[in-house]
């Protein structure tokens, strides 16, 4: 797949919209289904896709976990954390490292990863110039309320460096 065709991608979609926004993503997302712990419409979609220079991270480099439960003034509320499980899916480096190796999932034509709110995690830095997707199918019920852009089109990707000097164009 040639993702630099593909737009930024999408934040917390549903199945439905999933299809509807980027169905480039559908035959690898259809593969999960019979992998998943719950229905399909119990999953939201968060889609990233991002064009990476060597010394880039496509996500956050320090460990850290997924959806931890908060209150509403934004404190984690560890014990209201869950056994329910996320999946994630990578077109290629950079990978998610994982603290613990998580279950990986061999769905036919692609390799997925089956983690949970406990599983600690960080971004590693690309060492290429490259384009990525990142695909997670996250329990409707691990989002926050008042979490913002829900179920649209994301307009931008974030990437992170550990010093602006570190890359030219």
């Amino acid at each position: 797949m040639d993702w630099s065709k593909s737009h930024n991608g999408i934040m917390l979609c549903s199945i439905k919209q999933t299809r509807e926004f980027m169905p480039e993503v559908m035959p690898i997302i259809d593969e999960l289904v019979p992998f998943l712990e719950h229905s399909p419409d119990d999953y939201v979609v968060d889609v990233k896709v991002h064009m990476l220079m060597p010394g880039q991270y496509p996500c956050i480099p320090n460990w850290h976990l997924d959806f931890v439960p908060r209150d509403e003034n934004k404190k984690k509320l560890p014990n209201k954390i869950t056994g329910d499980k996320m999946y994630l899916w990578c077109s290629g480096a950079p990978y998610t490292e994982f603290k613990k190796t998580p279950k990986k999932i061999d769905t036919g034509d692609y390799k997925w990863v089956e983690f949970t709110q406990r599983d600690s995690h960080r971004g590693i830095k690309s060492d290429a110039y490259t384009w990525r997707c990142f695909i997670r199918l996250i329990p409707k019920w691990f989002i926050h309320p008042g979490t913002l852009n829900v179920g649209c089109i994301r307009r931008h990707s974030q990437v992170y460096i550990d010093n602006p000097n570190s890359f030219s164009w």
